[in-house]
């Protein structure tokens, strides 16, 4: 099997896409041709009086039903040709579909008055389309092949080897062309074919060179991005070997190991110790945010949602407890299916949005986690809180990494605004979706609150790699 796929397009899933898409595009069109013939001999005869041979009719009915036929055929293993480059593919196929268009034209032409038919520019539409698709050598020998088998034809009608028919309403019966005429017009035709073959060609390779501009400049951007994202993760690591050394030294002088401190110096060093902590949380954040950058699910598994969620507000527990917070989780869903996923990631995603509903809740307070199903494909998960709730106009950047709402107390609440951009693209890499909404659907007039609701497919559509990766930070 010949290869009709540059080296480029081999394995570039937009140029595959697209060719299926005409191919597909190829098979209704020709649907209508069949219309559009039929009609034309219904008008042709009723209408403009066209008073074609009965030769001439079954010749073009014939070639309809025949069009009809193989179209049937070809749209019924469209979906079977694959894109293998090596074996016959997409290319090939439209390959096919033009050849046996043009036959079935060819013979539409030679019915309806060779040079006097009103068919034959339809090879030129026909040049155009194949250029767009085909490799231009290729295209360059079916426009040879067409201009010499309209020019042996013609040759074969004038010496009477074959028939001529013409269209008498079109044509008069006695009107025969010199053979400078005939030689005139496949000349002319026959370097509009190549004309237009060198014009839509061109278009189509510089159209196809900035493609490949594109591809390569998005290729360099996610490098870049690679490289920045490893880059991040170096110079943090270094940043949190010393800040993790002091905060070790702090705990041992609050432990009293070294000795007796005084009162208003326990005072510093547990401010000290809070603020290490909120930096050594910010790190694991950004790490945690350029490992996800870097790394596909590597893994999937069946994950039961609400056992994880419930398994995550049991950690949580002395902390709701003291400060009297009400979980309540509700199951509204009749089948209660696993999620295939990335269990330690869905865990960091779930663990972000419980600990923001408590953080930013009050004492005396309710959080209600909502499980339903959208359809018999997707599971909806609502997590809704009576806290500070966030403003419209920062409800759309929220998922921004290190953007904080403007109504929070950044003195007395630590954060690093990367707790819902980990949450987010932890979402989308399973190809899920997230949006917030405030108030939320139990808040009131003190403490809107804010509803964050989740949309994940039980099954995702992208193959995972069974790749091993350790992410000791998660």
């Amino acid at each position: 099997m010949f290869v009709l796929v540059p080296q480029w397009a081999q394995h570039y899933g937009e140029f595959w896409k697209a060719i299926r898409l005409r191919n597909r595009w190829f098979i209704r069109l020709r649907y209508i041709t069949v219309v559009i013939l039929l009609g034309f001999l219904l008008f042709g005869e009723l209408i403009l009086n066209f008073n074609l041979s009965k030769t001439q009719i079954i010749a073009i009915a014939l070639i309809s039903i025949i069009i009809f036929l193989y179209n049937v055929i070809l749209q019924s293993v469209k979906d079977k040709i694959g894109d293998v480059p090596s074996k016959f593919n997409c290319l090939h196929f439209s390959l096919l579909q033009i050849v046996l268009d043009m036959s079935a034209l060819m013979l539409l032409v030679y019915f309806t008055g060779m040079i006097d038919s009103p068919l034959y520019m339809l090879f030129i539409f026909h040049m155009i389309i194949g250029s767009l698709i085909l490799p231009g050598y290729i295209v360059y020998i079916c426009a040879g092949a067409i201009a010499f088998i309209f020019a042996v034809l013609d040759y074969l009608q004038r010496t009477d080897v074959l028939d001529v028919y013409l269209i008498p309403g079109l044509v008069g019966k006695e009107h025969v062309h010199e053979i400078t005429y005939d030689v005139l017009f496949i000349t002319v035709f026959g370097f509009m074919l190549f004309v237009s073959v060198y014009l839509a060609n061109k278009i189509a390779r510089q159209l196809y060179r900035r493609e490949q501009q594109l591809r390569r400049t998005l290729e360099k951007l996610e490098e870049a991005e690679e490289s920045k994202q490893k880059y991040t993760i170096g110079v943090v690591h270094e940043i949190k070997s010393p800040i993790a050394a002091l905060q070790s030294i702090i705990q041992l002088l609050l432990e009293r190991i070294v000795g007796p401190i005084d009162v208003e110096v326990e005072k510093k060093l547990q401010r000290a110790k809070i603020r290490t902590d909120e930096v050594l949380a910010l790190i694991n954040n950004i790490l945690r945010f350029s490992k996800l950058k870097l790394l596909d699910i590597t893994s999937s598994e069946e994950v039961m949602v609400d056992g994880l969620i419930r398994s995550l507000i049991e950690n949580h527990f002395e902390e709701t407890k003291q400060r009297k917070i009400e979980f309540q989780i509700f199951d509204q869903r009749e089948n209660k299916k696993a999620v295939m996923g990335d269990k330690i990631l869905l865990e960091l995603a779930f663990s972000n949005l419980i600990s923001n509903s408590i953080k930013y809740s009050p004492d005396d307070s309710r959080v209600e986690i909502t499980l339903s199903e959208k359809d018999a494909e997707n599971i909806l998960i609502e997590v809704s809180d009576t806290g500070i709730g966030i403003p419209q106009h920062d409800i759309n950047k929220i998922f921004n990494q290190f953007y904080r709402a403007s109504n929070i107390d950044k003195t007395n609440m630590e954060g690093s605004g990367m707790g819902l951009a980990i949450v987010k693209e932890i979402i989308d890499r399973h190809k899920g979706t997230i949006e917030a909404t405030s108030p939320s659907k139990i808040g009131n007039a003190k403490y809107p609150g804010t509803t964050v609701t989740i949309r994940l497919p039980y099954k995702i559509t992208s193959e995972i790699e069974p790749e091993e990766i350790t992410r000791e930070d998660y």
